[in-house]
Order: structure tokens, then C-alpha cells, then sequence
């Protein structure tokens, strides 16, 4: 059972003969390979062919996947706020701020607060029962 990628949108680029995959930031989109996970056959003699090369290839392709998300969780830096795994040009590392946030929360933090249209509101009287309710 594979588990889910690291970040929202990843590439395998998978051949017959290595494993390879690209995680991109969800921010930017810029792509980080994993390394080359070669497919190893050698344990047989003679190399398998068929259906059983075919299951050994997909169960090396799932441990190396797991292999290249679990290195990818350490390349990529995870926003507290909006919850996406940002790449270090996407994440503001800020030394008086409590936690780290991405570039887009960084933002939306830093705006101004909008001014109230109504910022002295009368109490509104109604009378109820010749009790008065504001």
C-alpha cells in the first residue's frame, strides 16, 4: 500500500531498468527529483521474464516511491497555517516570528486590517412589552 505523496502534484518518471520521481512545490511548482532507485534482478539466475518480472518491478517501483517520499518530506517545508509543503524559495523563515509560514501567508498576515463602515454603531431601541432591549 503506497501512502500519499508528499506534495499535491508529483511526476514518476520511471523506466525498465530505474525508479525516479519529481515532487513539485505547491506553491511555485518547482520540481525536485528524487535519486535513481536501480530495478535489481540479480538475485535470480536466469533473469525472470514475463509476469514475474513484470511483479517484481512493480513491488521495487512501490518501496522505492516510499523510499523517494520519505526523503522528500525533509526537501520540502510544511506551512502550520495553510498546510502545504512549500520549497525553500516559497517559505519565510522569519527570526521574530513565532512559527515559519509560506510566502502566501506571510501576506495575507502582513495586510492591513479593513476598516469597518460602521465603526460607531447606535444601539438600535425596540420596545417589547414596554421594556426597552438594545
Amino acid at each position: 500500500m503506497t501512502s500519499e505523496p508528499v506534495t499535491k502534484k508529483f511526476t514518476d518518471i520511471s523506466t525498465l531498468d530505474y525508479f525516479q520521481f519529481v515532487f513539485q512545490c505547491d506553491r511555485c511548482g518547482a520540481g525536485l527529483r528524487s535519486e535513481k532507485y536501480q530495478f535489481s534482478t540479480e538475485r535470480f539466475d536466469p533473469p525472470p521474464q514475463g509476469r514475474v518480472r513484470a511483479f517484481l518491478w512493480m513491488r521495487q517501483h512501490d518501496e522505492a516511491y516510499e523510499r523517494a517520499n520519505a526523503e522528500a518530506r525533509f526537501d520540502f517545508n510544511h506551512c502550520p497555517i495553510c498546510g502545504r509543503r512549500v520549497c525553500d524559495n516559497c517559505f519565510h523563515v522569519s527570526p521574530e516570528a513565532v512559527t515559519d509560514i509560506c510566502r502566501d501567508c506571510e501576506r495575507v498576515q502582513k495586510k492591513p486590517p479593513r476598516r469597518k463602515l460602521f465603526q460607531f454603531r447606535r444601539p438600535i431601541l425596540r420596545r417589547l412589552g414596554g421594556k426597552r432591549i438594545c
